[in-house]
């Protein structure tokens, strides 16, 4: 057998974190879901997740779909090892959407592929507003999508990825750009790029020139509920239609901001020492919360609040931080 004809049953890609450049929150729809705009780009900061198409010695979930066995496991207990994992509803998805197209019997059988298995090296934190849960879902769906032979386009699986999560379409163009290298043969992956202006409840996404940025990224240690936040933005809307207000998405800007401010201490703690203490160009909610990114343009002061970050008094010890870019791998020198 040549090298052209084997088949690959393993790929392992980096699920690629992103930041809230911009978010407004236009209306509320009657299906329950709202329309947003905002400027979403990547973070280079990442969990690990191998997809395999052959069986695994152990796992901690195991479901049966399309006459198609799906595994997962993770040594992080922190997310949930179960159907609820977005991981495992992308794979059923992307599944569902070549079942719809192929014979998928026939096109694993083709490719040498008995199960989808999935493997998480969780490294980001949880229900934190940086979708890295949607981030899995994305690239578990590009790489399942890869093993079976591409037989969807990065458009195709955009659109089935919006029933798995709001933030999906986006990572699965972002994750597409920054794992290109792994992803050879994927239809349209020249159209992917790590930044882009997101409207509609996430399915309409415009690749943009991506900012570069400097980041420090906080993290206090808490989860903050998406729906809670988003019920409180349906309290203050009370049914009135903001879609014609001006929503500027090169302003820093967070709408979801100002609620959980208020409603979570730690957040509102965190954002005011940060504040007090550095010498950011920008502080800025990610999401729902409660990450918080401090930009920079300039890499001295970056560099220099990072240094000083290392024997801070006003660090609390439950606190995480990553000394960070945003913008894309090929940026920066």
């Amino acid at each position: 057998m040549s090298r052209e004809d084997m088949k690959p049953s393993e790929i392992e890609l980096k699920a690629y974190a992103k930041i809230n450049l911009s978010l407004y929150v236009l209306s509320r729809r009657s299906d329950g879901y709202h329309d947003i705009k905002s400027l979403m780009q990547s973070i280079n900061i990442f969990d690990v997740l191998k997809i395999r198409t052959k069986l695994i010695n152990s796992c901690d979930y195991n479901c049966f779909f399309a006459e198609t066995n799906i595994y997962l496991s993770s040594t992080n207990k922190n997310i949930p090892l179960t159907a609820d994992n977005l991981a495992v509803k992308g794979a059923i998805s992307v599944i569902e959407a070549i079942s719809s197209r192929y014979n998928l019997t026939e096109l694993m059988e083709e490719r040498g592929a008995e199960c989808i298995s999935i493997e998480i090296d969780k490294k980001l934190p949880v229900a934190a507003g940086i979708a890295g849960g949607s981030g899995n879902a994305a690239v578990v769906m590009l790489g399942v999508n890869h093993l079976l032979g591409s037989p969807l386009s990065m458009r195709d699986l955009m659109a089935v990825g919006v029933k798995v999560g709001a933030d999906v379409p986006f990572s699965i163009m972002m994750n597409a750009f920054l794992n290109a290298d792994e992803l050879k043969g994927l239809p349209q992956l020249e159209e992917a790029s790590c930044a882009a202006i997101v409207s509609g409840i996430g399915e309409v996404v415009e690749a943009v020139m991506p900012r570069p940025y400097f980041v420090i990224l906080f993290n206090p240690g808490i989860a903050v509920s998406t729906k809670e936040v988003y019920e409180a933005i349906d309290r203050k809307l009370e049914g009135a239609e903001l879609a014609q207000r001006e929503a500027d998405v090169n302003r820093f800007y967070n709408e979801l901001e100002l609620y959980t401010l208020t409603h979570y201490r730690e957040v509102q703690n965190l954002v005011s020492r940060i504040r007090e203490h550095l010498h950011a160009d920008e502080v800025l909610m990610s999401g729902s919360g409660p990450t918080v990114a401090a930009y920079y343009t300039e890499e001295t002061r970056f560099e220099a609040d990072c240094e000083a970050l290392e024997s801070a008094r006003w660090v609390e010890p439950t606190w995480r931080y990553w000394k960070t870019k945003s913008g894309g791998l090929n940026l920066w020198s």
